[in-house]
């Protein structure tokens, strides 16, 4: 099968904090600004949320990185600047403006140790799912902070990170969960991009439960030794699930037992099952093919990524025509971090209809 081969958007970005957010946010301008119009306009639309009310939000919701994550702030204040934008009118992009309200339910995570590797290397592997039309927000950071290791990871808009990793050896994945207790505090997208700091799983682990989060994504941790990490949490309470000379599998629901009473209610609502029961079949699939295995490969692992049983809600996602427009989601970018090699390979678009390129450090 012949795959396509798109382009992607590389941001190059060093220097301090403040540094580093200027240079990102003067390259990524135009999809800054078009992110903030988006979020904007979806306010309005769903919540019927005056744009000043919404920046008093966004404000408070700041208050908490200021304390928990100075740093950030100053990356974020940089990113404001660079793109021409105020800051609370960038943070409005992270907080949660009404109880309940969902990221993307979306993401298939897997990391596979190296003694179970034909290279003997651990991978790490992200298929990122959202709407399509945030497709186009994408794009690779190569950042080389003052103080802190240097990364690369997926984005969208130089701003929302995903999938990565960093010179510590350490990788990064991520799920949305849907947890029944957040709150106001720090945005778990703020969260997400502090463990890229981190030089070591320790400090990932800490970053990831910082007592003042807002929520929690499910955070996937590794690194280069061989530690293998998924972190199921919310915004009162978490549990680690250790995966190490083995591999470790994660999707959109809790499946430890002393945070399943922490997922919310499945809504009565057809496309929410299916979204529910989609989520529990991709873990189960990824889990059968790793298992299934009798030595696992950086090609095998690129096969899982591309997988197709029970499309179009499969491992490599596409849009349901039929579904609700909130349920119309797909694989926008796949990536597979080598912790031992420390390379990103990464596929912009389906992983089925495009194929995954090398990017260093």
């Amino acid at each position: 099968m012949m795959r396509e081969q798109y382009s992607m958007r590389v941001v190059e970005a060093s220097g301090s904090a403040y540094k580093l957010g200027l240079e990102i946010g003067s390259q990524c301008q135009d999809l800054a600004r078009d992110m903030v119009e988006d979020r904007r306009r979806e306010l309005k639309q769903k919540y019927n949320m005056d744009w000043d009310r919404a920046r008093v939000i966004a404000r408070k919701c700041l208050s908490f990185c200021e304390d928990s994550i100075p740093k950030d702030v100053e990356e974020l204040k940089g990113y404001a600047e660079g793109a021409g934008l105020e800051l609370e009118e960038v943070f409005t992009l992270f907080c949660t403006y009404k109880k309940g309200e969902k990221h993307v339910f979306g993401c298939t995570d897997l990391v596979v140790s190296a003694g179970l590797t034909e290279e003997k290397h651990i991978f790490m592997a992200h298929n990122e799912d959202a709407y399509a039309k945030e497709a186009k927000d994408i794009c690779l950071v190569r950042g080389k902070p003052e103080n802190a290791p240097a990364f690369l990871a997926i984005t969208f808009g130089g701003l929302i990170f995903s999938g990565g990793l960093n010179a510590a050896g350490l990788g990064f994945g991520l799920n949305t969960v849907t947890p029944n207790d957040t709150r106001v505090g720090i945005p778990i997208d703020r969260i997400f991009r502090a463990l890229y700091g981190a030089r070591t799983i320790v400090e990932a682990l800490t970053y990831a439960n910082l007592p003042d989060r807002e929520s929690s994504y499910n955070n996937v941790v590794a690194d280069s030794h061989g530690q293998i990490y998924s972190i199921e949490g919310s915004a009162t309470d978490f549990e680690l699930i250790y995966a190490g000379g083995s591999y470790l599998v994660h999707t959109n629901h809790y499946v430890t037992d002393k945070m399943k009473r922490y997922e919310s209610a499945i809504p009565h609502d057809t496309w929410a099952i299916t979204r529910h029961m989609c989520s529990v079949a991709r873990f189960n699939r990824a889990s059968s093919l790793l298992g299934e295995y009798e030595i696992i490969s950086l090609p095998r692992i690129i096969s899982t990524m591309r997988d197709h049983v029970n499309c179009p809600w499969s491992i490599c996602r596409h849009v349901d025509e039929d579904a609700k427009p909130e349920y119309q989601v797909k694989t926008v970018c796949s990536s597979i971090a080598d912790l031992t090699a420390q390379e990103l390979w990464v596929c912009y678009g389906n992983p089925c209809s495009a194929e995954y390129e090398r990017y260093t450090l």
